[in-house]
């Protein structure tokens, strides 16, 4: 588990080669232009632990994030977030800059069809946007737009997964990138339509449904 007194996340517009122990690294005083951590967890706890209402564990600058869950339940397990198998189960803590960047470690994924990812731009009912890893031949994310019941997949990637994987989904107006590993594997660009359904939304989280994959290392950055 990563503990530490503060933190600070590489450039959200590249995050080229950062890891989730380099995101969730002590930050130097003297560091300029450093995007600000505006969410975060290491999921530190008692197994069994239920998501819902829980406060942040790692770093006083997220020591007002709490977590909702919106679909499915979610708890803690060896030190991690995991999820029941309930389909698109969704938690999300209440950060509240809408451009963004959402980063999780996710382990055991890479087997029987598992899936898991990070949600970004949630607005705390049923309105998101979410990188999917979804394990099959081939491997593939799906960066989602959820508004209710109607999911529109707005592009499928097929990067290799790995069996922990790093996975982010940065937002900058209607531009979307999602990284994997250290790499930018694509992204996709809003419509005005699709801007307007999102609309304010600015929370972050974890997407699952796969009771058997591990998240840790959450962290959310703002420009």
């Amino acid at each position: 588990m990563v503990v530490v007194p503060s933190l600070v996340v590489a450039n959200a517009a590249t995050l080229g080669g950062a890891t989730a122990k380099s995101l969730l690294a002590t930050s130097p005083s003297s560091s300029v232009g450093a995007p600000t951590t505006i969410g975060c967890d290491n999921f530190t706890g008692t197994d069994g632990t239920s998501l819902s209402g829980r406060s942040a564990t790692v770093a006083t600058a997220c020591s007002s994030q709490v977590w909702t869950v919106h679909v499915g339940a979610w708890t803690i397990q060896a030190n991690g977030a995991v999820s029941d198998a309930t389909a698109s189960a969704v938690a999300s803590e209440n950060t509240s800059t809408v451009d963004s960047t959402a980063q999780v470690v996710i382990s055991s994924l890479n087997t029987g069809g598992r899936i898991g990812g990070v949600v970004l731009s949630h607005d705390g009912t049923a309105n998101y946007l979410a990188a999917v890893m979804i394990d099959g031949a081939p491997d593939r994310i799906e960066l989602r737009l959820v508004a209710g019941a109607s999911v529109t997949v707005l592009t499928t990637l097929n990067p290799v997964f790995a069996t922990s994987n790093t996975l982010s989904l940065s937002r900058s107006g209607a531009t979307l990138t999602v990284n994997l590993n250290g790499v930018v594997v694509g992204g996709a660009t809003l419509t005005s339509t699709q801007v307007a359904t999102i609309g304010a939304g600015a929370r972050a989280g974890l997407f699952g449904g796969s009771a058997s994959v591990g998240f840790d290392d959450f962290s959310v950055t703002a420009p």
